[in-house]
Formats: C-alpha cells, structure tokens, sequence
C-alpha cells in the first residue's frame, strides 16, 4: 500500500478519491485508519476496483463511530472520567449502538 503519513488530497473523502490508484473515484470508502501521534486520524480510502484486486473490505460502521469519538474526547475538556459532554454521549452512544448491530 502507499505511504499514508502524507497530506491527502483536498478532496479525499467517501467517493471522492482513491489513495491506491491515486484518482478521483465515485465509490471510494474508507478501507484502514490509521492513528497519528499528532493530530486526527487518517482513513484510506479504496475504489471498488482496487478494493477488489487486494481483497479489502470497508471499515465498518462501529470503528468509524469509535474513532468519531475518540477524535472529540481528545479535544474536549468536558469529556473524561467523570463524565461526557452532551456531544460526547451522543457519540458514544452512537458507537454502542452500532456495535450492537455489527
């Protein structure tokens, strides 16, 4: 796979852009996220194409909730032992739900 460490392109997102082929695509969803020591997380996104050449699958719904959360309880002061701002408990709560459903 190519060097994620990278900034991606402006347009990277669900749909946009595939980071294997490097190119625009319409059905690009992320495949891998990886952690940063600074900073957001990055997602990989793959084409259908490419996605089935390697044998990739989609990261499902609860990592992508679990990360959600994690990416605002780094950066929200309400959020921590004691308790979860209203934001943060929605996202948590979102995480738990999927993972009942995956």
């Amino acid at each position: 796979m190519p060097d994620t460490t990278g900034t991606p392109p402006p347009t990277t997102g669900p749909g946009t852009w595939c980071d294997l082929h490097q190119g625009p695509s319409g059905t690009a969803v992320p495949v891998q996220v990886t952690a940063r020591a600074s900073g957001p997380d990055h997602a990989l996104y793959a084409c259908a194409p490419c996605r089935d050449v390697r044998g990739l699958a989609p990261v499902g719904p609860a990592e992508v909730a679990y990360r959600e959360f994690l990416d605002h309880s780094a950066t929200c002061t309400s959020c921590g032992r004691p308790g979860r701002c209203a934001t943060g408990q929605a996202l948590w709560n979102t995480y738990r739900e999927r993972l009942v459903t995956a």
